[in-house]
């Protein structure tokens, strides 16, 4: 029977995280109205939470930052992901990753207590996220890096996370909001970030070999 409880509590720590970061005593009383045992967060939970968070998608992202936020893909992925977390980017995985990540999230979805309201998405719903996510996926550099200065660099550090993503993924404008944007996730997953000259050094590199203005 414990370790039924203790599944039940990681996901309604999970979830409360999730939903709006809700406090441990509020975690507690949604224990006792859907069925759980009312209990309070100890250390234990509190290092669940805390693992948790680290895990989830970093906050700053709105529904007009998605690719073609118009569409049904970027409305539904909007909708549902934010039930639980901070909104994602598509560019957040490749399109290799996504179909097991998505499939993940639904999963853990379907687990939740229904006390707490997460909508579910239909399958129907599911297949046009999928699409979406794989339309506007990272990009993976499927060949040799171009030379250039900053090569190195941009190959050491974001890889530490992630496949290289291609250099023609972004525009020459583009690229320095998404290396801080990386910059930012590496901080929060506690990935040892690169300097701020190394920042530079990626930047000045995927500029001059994006071949996009």
């Amino acid at each position: 029977m414990r370790k039924h409880a203790d599944g039940w509590l990681y996901l309604a720590l999970a979830a409360a995280v999730a939903c709006g970061g809700k406090p441990a005593q509020q975690t507690a009383t949604a224990a006792a109205d859907t069925g759980g045992q009312g209990l309070v967060a100890s250390g234990r939970e509190r290092l669940i939470l805390a693992a948790a968070e680290v895990a989830l998608p970093p906050p700053g992202v709105t529904p007009a930052d998605l690719p073609d936020p118009n569409s049904e893909g970027a409305k539904d992925v909007a909708q549902f992901c934010t039930s639980c977390h901070n909104l994602p980017t598509p560019s957040m995985h490749s399109a290799t990753d996504w179909p097991s990540v998505a499939r993940r999230m639904w999963l853990r979805m379907g687990m939740l207590p229904a006390g707490l309201q997460v909508p579910v998405p239909s399958e129907e719903q599911r297949q046009v996220m999928l699409n979406y996510l794989l339309a506007h996926a990272l990009q993976v550099s499927g060949a040799a890096l171009p030379q250039g200065p900053g090569r190195a660099t941009f190959s050491k550090t974001c890889s530490q996370c992630h496949a290289l993503p291609d250099p023609r993924q972004h525009s020459t404008a583009d690229w320095p909001v998404v290396v801080q944007r990386m910059y930012q996730h590496m901080t929060q997953m506690k990935v040892a970030p690169p300097t701020q000259g190394q920042v530079s050094e990626i930047i000045s590199y995927l500029q001059q070999v994006s071949g996009r203005k």
